[in-house]
This record gives C-alpha cells, structure tokens and sequence, in this order.
C-alpha cells in the first residue's frame, strides 16, 4: 500500500492548470522536474486550482515550492486573499492558510466546533523561491501546522465534536497574494500529497516515459503515456498484459543521502468489459517486480501509485546505482 495520495503538478490530474505549465528557472527544480506552474496578475486576480485524493488514514502532509510574486509579496491589501484551503468528503473547508491584511502575514487557522486563527511569523519574501509543509491532522481536534523551509510559521487547533471528515481536496484560491494593481508573477511546484509520512524535506524526482522497452502487449502508443494527455490512452482487453517502457528527465540531485522510495504512477480507467484493476511494475535484471494491483473506477479516471520503499531484488535501501531504468504499467 502507497502512502502517496497525490504527486506532481500535472494538469492530468490538478485541475485549472490548462496551459499554464512554463519553463522559467525560477519556477521549478530542474533536479526534480522540467516546468513549473506560472501565474501572473494583479493583486485582486484569482485564479484557483485543486487537487483531488483518497482520504488519509493518518495526518495529511502537504509538500511544494512556492516562489512568492516579485513583488509587494509582502503586502497584503484584499480582504478575500486565500492561499492553500483544505476540504473534506462533505465539502466543508476544515483547514486553511490565510494571508490576513491585519497583519500582512499567512495564517494557519482551524475550522471545527469554533473558528481558530493561530499566530503566525511568515512574510513572503518577493521572489524567493521556498519549500511549503503543511501538516493536517483530524480527529476529536482539528490541528494544522504550517512550515517554510522546515521551520513552523503557525498553527491552529480547534476542537471537533462534530465529527468534520479528513481531507480529500485541495484547493489554492490564488488571490490576492500581493498588493500591487500592477501585474506581479508567481510560481508553484511540486505538489506531494502524503498518508502519515511527513513532506518536510522529502523531494520527489518525476522521471516520464521515453520508448517502449522489453513488454510491449497492450493496444496504442508509448505516445499516448507520453503526452500527458488522459484523453489519450493505451489499453488492455486482457488481465496481465504488460507495459514497459525506459525513462527520460531529470535524474534527482547530484549529492542524495538517502533514496526512500521508487514509486510508479499511472492515471487509469476500467472500461464496462475486461480488466478491473491495475498495478505497476519494475523490471530489474529480466525480473517484473510487481505491485499490488488496484481496482480503479469506470466513470472516471484516477490515480495509481505503486511503492517500493526497498529494492525488491534483495531487500537493500535503494542508491541512485540501483534505480530501475524500466518500468511498467500492468492490468489485472
């Protein structure tokens, strides 16, 4: 079983992101990624996205980089100025982080039984690109914590007699998140979305598909996966046909203390006949190393992540030597 609920900042799955990818160095880490999401307009512009995922079974840990407008970041003037909102399966916004214009500062701030803002030492600094953790945490009590750079800027706990449901949406109003009637640029990054494992410096490299490799049984093109395009798809009539393919992209950071996992994400639908489920699979030496495989719905597409957090040829802590060169997808 995965811990990751969500990763990336593709607009396969984050929704109001359509053209909106760009390749400006300051926007993303070219170790981890090849583009970011860019964003620019004047203080009351707004433009929000969200992510959508399965509820977790621990806290939920919110990870990305933010790069802050380049200018008056620091200056917040719109009263409806929002920034990351956290929802449950009822809809109900729980949790969010708030730039407040009483103190030009983002807030967490817990939504149970009562309303409750926490204090909060964080100004965005124009430009400047950051790594934002936000830590959220349900049950008899509502708690979120909101870190930048590892280092806690505020937290709010309100208590929840009410029962409120842990997250399974997110979404960033986008608005007001500086002070100038003039246009002012931002970015974002990066998205991880955890189960119980904390995204405080924990980074995910995404590596895409390149060419078809050793396992080639299902019907479309390695162009269809390529594209990153869910209209676009390869397909399967038969439980246990295979899909492999080599990778391409950036390969992570050049000095790694530790690899913690290798993980295979594939955006899947079952159709009304056929295979109902899904996995996917390392291939290591000639060996398929496959995950357990996933039911996945007809209606709509959804994400699948497979987890390795150890090398399955011998159990051992991966090394960027030992990373498999090729993967697959596989029906069930």
């Amino acid at each position: 079983m995965s811990y990751i609920l969500h990763l990336g900042h593709q607009p396969t799955d984050v929704s109001g992101i359509s053209g909106l990818l760009n390749t400006t160095a300051i926007g993303f880490d070219a170790n981890l990624d090849v583009n970011g999401i860019r964003f620019s307009g004047s203080r009351s512009f707004a433009m929000p996205f969200s992510l959508g995922f399965a509820a977790p079974s621990g806290d939920l840990w919110l990870g990305f980089r933010y790069v802050p407008p380049s200018g008056e970041a620091d200056l917040i003037t719109e009263g409806n100025a929002g920034f990351v909102d956290f929802y449950d399966a009822n809809f109900v916004r729980i949790a969010h982080i708030q730039p407040l214009t009483s103190t030009r500062r983002h807030h967490a701030i817990a939504r149970g039984d009562t309303v409750v803002q926490g204090n909060s030492s964080y100004s965005p600094p124009n430009g400047q690109p950051q790594w934002i953790d936000v830590r959220v945490a349900v049950g008899a009590s509502i708690i979120i914590d909101f870190y930048v750079d590892g280092v806690l800027q505020s937290t709010a706990t309100a208590a929840n007699s009410q029962g409120k449901g842990k997250p399974v949406q997110i979404v960033f109003p986008n608005v007001g998140l500086h002070g100038s009637a003039s246009s002012r640029t931002w970015y974002y990054a990066h998205f991880a979305v955890l189960d119980g494992v904390s995204t405080i410096g924990r980074r995910f490299v995404r590596r895409t598909p390149n060419a078809i490799a050793t396992l080639s049984q299902m019907v479309g093109s390695i162009d269809a996966l390529k594209d990153e395009d869910v209209g676009t798809r390869v397909s399967s009539n038969t439980a246990g046909q295979r899909l492999s393919f080599s990778l391409t992209g950036p390969t992570g950071p050049a000095a790694v203390a530790a690899i913690a996992g290798v993980h295979v994400k594939q955006i899947a639908q079952a159709g009304t006949v056929g295979p109902q489920m899904v996995a996917g699979f390392l291939r290591i030496g000639g060996v398929n190393h496959d995950a357990a495989p996933v039911t996945v719905p007809s209606l709509a597409p959804r994400s699948v992540y497979s987890t390795w957090a150890l090398n399955p040829t011998d159990s051992s802590a991966w090394t960027s030597v030992t990373v498999p060169a090729e993967v697959g997808i596989l029906s069930a």
